[in-house]
């Protein structure tokens, strides 16, 4: 890290504040130098007091120069902080302050992976607006694209396959919604829609069987034939492990 000198810049009216005592017992003042104060903010988040860690980076930003190698760092862990006190919104723009400013930066790439991670937080309820789920899909997408070695990407990838589970269940869950009600078209579409996009969710094989039965609710034999095994081909353990789900195919072996 560069050292800098131990004077510092004036800061903000609401950081001066807290730093004399107003945010307990992390006074800015007994850091002059900045490293000691990114160790003194750093103690702070680990311990989870995320408003001080947040007074503390936040300084060093104020304080460092963009070019110091600490500036970056500093900014990587106010974003933590403001993920810790769960404002997600704004975790989300300074990671991607992190990873857009500074892409050579080692944690660039975890900056954008927190990126993602915080929005996707924010879809607390998947069954209704799915925006910030698809935001926080195409986010861990331009994360393997930019950085498609890194030990983020991968996790990236265990990330996408959790929300497109969640993307398959609100599918479902709509779909259902108009088989229960006799809507067989339309649940139709809905189940083929989630069997298309999200064809590795677990719920897959339940689509399956959902499809089968609405097309013999209408009387569509040749569908319910082509679906059923496609369900034999496709999921045959899931198939064998069924009874239910044979015996509604036609298959002879059932209950054997």
């Amino acid at each position: 890290m560069t050292r800098r000198p131990a004077r510092w810049r004036t800061m903000g009216a609401a950081l001066l504040a807290c730093a004399v005592g107003a945010c307990g017992h992390f006074n800015l003042r007994n850091y002059p130098v900045p490293e000691d104060l990114f160790r003194a903010s750093l103690r702070e988040f680990r311990a989870g007091h995320y408003d001080k860690a947040q007074l503390g980076f936040q300084a060093l930003t104020f304080n460092v120069g963009a070019r110091d190698s600490l500036y970056p760092l500093a900014r990587f862990y106010l974003a933590e902080s403001y993920f810790g006190q769960e404002d997600y919104p704004t975790a989300v723009k300074e990671f991607r302050r992190v990873s857009d400013e500074s892409p050579t930066f080692r944690l660039a790439p975890d900056a954008l992976l927190r990126a993602a991670d915080a929005e996707a937080a924010q879809w607390t309820k998947p069954p209704l607006d799915p925006t910030d789920g698809q935001t926080a899909l195409a986010t861990y997408q331009e994360l393997q694209g930019r950085f498609p070695d890194s030990p983020a990407a991968r996790i990236a990838t265990v990330r996408i396959r959790a929300l497109n589970e969640q993307f398959a269940a609100k599918e479902m869950g709509t779909a259902l919604f108009y088989f229960q009600r006799n809507a067989f078209d339309s649940a139709i579409l809905y189940f083929k829609d989630l069997i298309a996009s999200y064809n590795a969710s677990s719920l897959v094989p339940e689509a399956y069987v959902y499809l089968v039965r609405s097309y013999q609710a209408i009387g569509w034999k040749d569908e319910q034939a082509t679906f059923c095994e496609q369900l034999r081909l496709y999921y045959g353990p899931y198939y064998r492990a069924h009874d239910d789900v044979r015996t509604l195919c036609g298959d002879r072996t059932a209950g054997r």
